[in-house]
């Protein structure tokens, strides 16, 4: 499976969507709200989003934060 992450952010209400880029569905939706308090936590740092190098391991740990909140 193939994802793609749209993210941004540094907006006043910042989100995080993970698609799945053979059917389009969305697998991850993060607006602000929650968003925010993992910001604020240090479970996302905007630096990881910057590299193309490690979209793979980002999407994966995205995964595993999406377990652990539920």
């Amino acid at each position: 499976m193939t994802y793609q992450i749209d993210a941004w952010l540094e907006r006043q209400d910042p989100y995080i969507r993970v698609t799945d880029r053979n059917t389009g569905i969305q697998v991850i939706n993060w607006s602000s709200t929650r968003l925010k308090g993992l910001l604020e936590r240090g479970a996302i740092c905007p630096e990881d989003f910057q590299s193309s190098d490690n979209q793979q391991e980002l999407v994966k740990d995205l995964f595993l934060l999406a377990c652990l909140e539920q």
